[in-house]
């Protein structure tokens, strides 16, 4: 049986989102294009953070995300994703550096793209996202930009586990148990749970092992999207999980 990251023809690393990206001059550029708008979908909330913790308001951070997006799926956007930039995390925030340092003046001044949404994205839950991320003056805007990368990554993963979860009819069981998914948890904490949901303790800490695994798995599978190589899995999990248990 193939590992998480194997695929169907025995390769050690699947093709994934990121690496259709990079590969783009061997395959089909218009299915990187695609690629790359599904990447900027679900992890553009980092970047517009980001640029709030440079000062900007909110409809000047709306308007700089966009731009840099737009020019980013642009045509010669696929083109400016380099190998070296290993993980899409850091093609990203070292894209979006630059354009905050060399461009972003000059783009609003041409009006580049025509202020055309290129990428349907809910600016009104970022606003106020934002307003609720947690004070923390000790980090840095590149480690906010980790954490939130990470919060939205574990979020969205957990999100799916919900959904099989409630198509199984156990979403009171996914309640009882997702509290309790990260780190070591006294074992006599669990029998209220369990017999809130008629499962005895072992049954309930079986259930919770499970859920763990497949959070795992899930989160690998998420990450082997983002990173250009198999080998960077195992990194950038621990680097994110340490961006998120750090604050």
């Amino acid at each position: 049986m193939n590992s998480p990251i194997d695929d169907a023809h025995g390769s050690s690393f699947p093709t994934t989102h990121w690496s259709v990206v990079l590969n783009a001059g061997a395959g089909s550029e218009s299915l990187a294009r695609v690629a790359l708008e599904s990447l900027c979908r679900h992890y553009w909330y980092p970047l517009y953070s980001f640029v709030r913790r440079q000062g900007r308001a909110h409809h000047e951070a709306e308007d700089c995300t966009q731009e840099f997006l737009a020019r980013l799926l642009a045509t010669d956007g696929v083109a400016r994703a380099r190998p070296e930039r290993g993980r899409f995390r850091t093609f990203l925030l070292t894209g979006l550096r630059n354009f905050l340092t060399n461009e972003w003046h000059r783009a609003q001044a041409a009006k580049r793209g025509g202020g055309a949404v290129v990428v349907s994205l809910d600016w009104q839950d970022a606003e106020q996202r934002f307003a609720h991320e947690p004070a923390d003056p000790g980090l840095t805007p590149e480690q906010a930009f980790d954490r939130n990368w990470a919060r939205g990554l574990i979020e969205s993963t957990l999100a799916a586990l919900r959904t099989e979860y409630e198509k199984r009819g156990q979403a009171a069981l996914f309640a009882e148990l997702v509290p309790l998914v990260w780190g070591a948890t006294a074992a006599e904490t669990f029998a209220p749970r369990a017999e809130r949901v008629g499962l005895t303790t072992h049954a309930f800490t079986v259930a919770l092992q499970r859920l763990r695994q497949r959070l795992g798995e899930r989160l690998r599978a998420a990450v082997a999207e983002t990173v250009a190589d198999g080998s960077d899995i195992d990194a950038e999990l621990r680097h994110l999980i340490a961006a998120v248990t750090a604050s």
